[in-house]
């Protein structure tokens, strides 16, 4: 049993309730020291002194009764009573546009940059209903189920990307699809599809149309892009190119995404600076949104114990209303007023104990403040809150309750640690079979957490590809240094063997040449006596 006024800022009325009793204390100081009377008008003192007694016992039954006013009007409370909770119900998916296109530089930094930061700002405006995501490329896969979890949402868009999709492509349809099988594998009879694109084809906006018919789904788009377009800009720092080498420029054209959401009657809105766009798909209680009665959700409301006062009050007002009408008008005003929710005060806390200061600060969103708290799933949701969440972990682990596990196993998720945040959801259900929160939590966390597993897997077998090319790189080099230098000795041996050849043959060529001046230096010898003989005949036919 925990005492706690519902109201404590009207407690500020005993300030002027102080004063009236001063006044009243004050009045009867001044009637006692004007007790000696002349004898002779005792007999008209008297009379006076019942008149002054009279005044006397109402300011006193005035004090009792504005006392007890003030304190049935602040509305004590000393226990509280468990009352169903109402929320509207509005299931809506989220549809993101992961095809290379989103790359497109006509928005800075990027289409997909831009279309994230939108998506996160949209997030916001869901306070009440179930929110799913969906993501498609070449293929659409749930990213998150429907759940009223929007801080896992939050955690989950920004590793969206294209590269992490399992086929590459822009299959619209696929992602309308899985959105209305979504809506449909729970159960709802209304829901909202938001699709977030830079644009689709008219066979694609045909299909979706024919998809629609026959569905109770209203389907909206978020555009983003521009009519001019711009090039996709790849990682590598090159330009994504077409199969005839030409730079793929793509285009937004709005009028066929608005007439294809105007189709079901749905709300259409294209990028801006600011929150314009986002802000026409803000829930509204329209037809598409119920109020429904939550099952397995409660709060507990303070009862009011100041009405039981009244059973005081009225008798004492029956005495008073003569001579005090103003007085008891004024204050009848205050109990008519409506109960506020409390608002804290330093100087009221003493009414309240430490966990109930820090719920207070929470309410306030004052959760350093609230941080002080006894209570450790209260202390945990406000290190949460404030975004402390190795701190948040630290106090929920000892825990021992599903709420506790459930809040545990969020600032788990914040932190990366995606195995322990499924074994605290595991806990929280064991706790709480019908826990819905915990195990959509769950399945957005194990959804996570394969993606991730893929996309190491992928990186890995990258790195083991671009290594495979790298050692046959290598290889393909070093023969081809073998080969050149195989080439090379090869020419050596053969200009060695021509310069040999070359050789010999000059050698040859000088033999020959040699035995030739040889044999003609013998002739020439041979032939000189014959030239001596046959000169001296003539020489003596002459002398004859």
């Amino acid at each position: 049993m925990e005492f706690e006024f519902i109201r404590p800022q009207l407690l500020w009325l005993f300030v002027p309730w102080a004063i009236y009793c001063l006044m009243q204390w004050s009045k009867k100081g001044k009637q006692h020291n004007n007790q000696l009377i002349a004898p002779h008008l005792m007999k008209v003192v008297m009379g006076e002194q019942g008149q002054q007694s009279q005044k006397h016992n109402n300011s006193l039954l005035g004090v009792i009764f504005s006392l007890l006013t003030i304190i049935a009007v602040a509305g004590p409370s000393i226990e509280k009573q468990e009352v169903p909770v109402f929320k509207t119900q509005a299931p809506r998916v989220l549809v993101l546009d992961m095809s290379y296109s989103m790359y497109a530089t006509d928005l800075t930094p990027n289409r997909l940059t831009q279309a994230r930061f939108k998506t996160l700002d949209m997030l916001k405006l869901f306070q009440e209903g179930e929110t799913g995501l969906v993501a498609y490329a070449g293929d659409a896969f749930t990213v998150s189920p429907l759940t009223t979890d929007v801080a896992t949402l939050e955690n989950l868009i920004p590793s969206l990307r294209p590269e992490i999709m399992p086929s590459k492509g822009s299959n619209v349809y696929a992602g309308i699809e899985e959105a209305i099988n979504l809506l449909s594998g729970a159960s709802a009879t209304f829901g909202d599809i938001i699709l977030i694109t830079d644009g689709l084809e008219q066979e694609d906006a045909e299909d979706i149309q024919a998809l629609l018919a026959d569905s109770p789904y209203s389907l909206n788009i978020y555009a983003l892009g521009t009519t001019q377009g711009a090039p996709i800009k790849l990682h590598d720092g090159g330009f994504l190119k077409d199969q005839y080498g030409q730079i793929v420029v793509p285009k937004l054209f709005t009028t066929r995404l608005e007439k294809l959401a105007k189709v079901k009657g749905g709300k259409f809105a294209t990028y801006t600076t600011d929150n314009r766009d986002i802000n026409t798909f803000k829930p509204s209680l329209a037809s598409n949104t119920a109020i429904v009665k939550t099952e397995q959700e409660s709060a507990k409301w303070r009862v009011d114990a100041g009405v039981y006062l009244l059973i005081l009050l009225v008798p004492l007002a029956l005495l008073l209303v003569r001579n005090h009408a103003i007085m008891l008008s004024a204050l009848l005003v205050f109990t008519l007023l409506p109960q506020q929710k409390a608002v804290a005060s330093e100087w009221l806390q003493w009414f309240k104990n430490n966990d109930q200061n820090a719920l207070q600060a929470y309410q306030n969103e004052a959760f350093e403040r609230a941080a002080s708290a006894n209570d450790p799933v209260l202390k945990g949701a406000a290190l949460y809150k404030a975004g402390d969440y190795e701190g948040a972990a630290s106090v929920l682990n000892q825990t021992d309750s599903a709420q506790g596990q459930y809040n545990l196993g969020n600032a788990l998720a914040q932190l990366g640690k995606l195995d322990e945040s499924i074994a605290a959801y595991d806990k929280a259900l064991a706790m709480n079979p019908d826990f819905t929160q915990a195990k959509d939590n769950k399945a957005v966390v194990e959804a996570l957490k394969n993606q991730q597993d893929q996309q190491g897997q992928q990186d890995q077998q990258g790195q083991q590809d671009q290594q495979g090319q790298q050692d046959q790189q290598d290889q393909q080099d070093q023969q081809g240094q073998q080969d050149q230098q195989g080439q090379q000795d090869q020419q050596g041996q053969q200009d060695q063997q021509g310069q040999q050849d070359q050789q010999g043959q000059q050698d040859q060529q000088g033999q020959q040449d040699q035995q030739g001046q040889q044999d003609q230096q013998g002739q020439q010898d041979q032939q000189g006596p014959n030239r001596v003989s046959s000169a001296r005949p003539t020489g003596s036919a002459r002398a004859k």
